[in-house]
């Protein structure tokens, strides 16, 4: 799996011009690393140089929530090339451009992170046995770039999961398919006849009030009312 990204730059290359810009004065390496560990949030590794014992080098970057993540897939499906790339099991080679998009570092962006340590007495920072770290740590992004998401805090099949079980993306120039019971095109002007209120109209109130034993020129008072009553139900 290749780790070239835009503009023929590996992932190795790409760690180490984040980390210059962020200030860091890459120095010698020195020393053998082994055990290199990439976890959510941690990188770990031994480095010998000779000493008694190796020294422990620690590189801790934050990790992205659960809501920065869905922000980041979305993202990445979003782009139909991005997409296809992860749906054959690769991680795009501009997936940190993809990422920036969303407003979410996938390198280290600065602000504190990577926070940097080492148990050697070197004050400097990254001292060489750091130096060396880093340089395996961009190496191994090269073979297995998803080892920068399992950084981040999803790991190569989380992510592609994600992509694969999640609803496709919809083209921005297509409208969803409207509710069933929602307005027709023309909106709420155009929803079609008001129903026939006078077929509807209940019956006068004043029939409920049985057979009053007032009259009105031979009329009960019901029979005469019920007229007024029922114009101004259907008025």
């Amino acid at each position: 799996m290749t780790g070239a990204g835009s503009g023929g730059r590996t992932w190795a290359a790409r760690l180490d011009a984040r980390l210059a810009g962020l200030g860091y004065a890459r120095g010698p390496a020195s020393g053998r690393v082994t055990g290199l560990a990439v976890e959510p949030g941690l990188v770990t590794a031994r480095v010998r140089d000779g000493a008694p014992t190796p020294w422990t080098v620690r590189i801790e970057l934050p990790v992205l929530t659960d809501a920065e993540w869905r922000r980041a897939e979305r993202a990445l499906v979003a782009d139909s090339d991005a997409r296809e790339q992860l749906l054959d099991g690769e991680l795009p080679p501009d997936a940190d451009a993809l990422f920036a998009r969303a407003g979410l570092p996938l390198l280290p962006a600065g602000d504190g992170e990577p926070v940097l340590g080492c148990d050697c007495p070197d004050w400097a920072l990254p001292c060489a046995h750091l130096t060396a770290v880093l340089a395996a740590l961009g190496a191994a992004f090269d073979d297995e770039p998803f080892l920068l998401t399992t950084w981040r805090g999803r790991d190569r099949r989380a992510v592609l999961d994600a992509v694969r079980n999640g609803p496709p993306p919809v083209p921005l120039d297509d409208d969803p398919a409207p509710d069933a019971g929602s307005a027709p095109d023309g909106g709420f002007w155009d929803c079609g006849d008001l129903p026939d209120r006078r077929a509807a109209a209940p019956a006068p109130a004043v029939a409920e009030l049985g057979r009053p034993a007032v009259s009105v020129r031979g009329r009960t008072l019901t029979d005469t009312l019920a007229p007024a009553y029922e114009a101004f139900l259907t008025w």
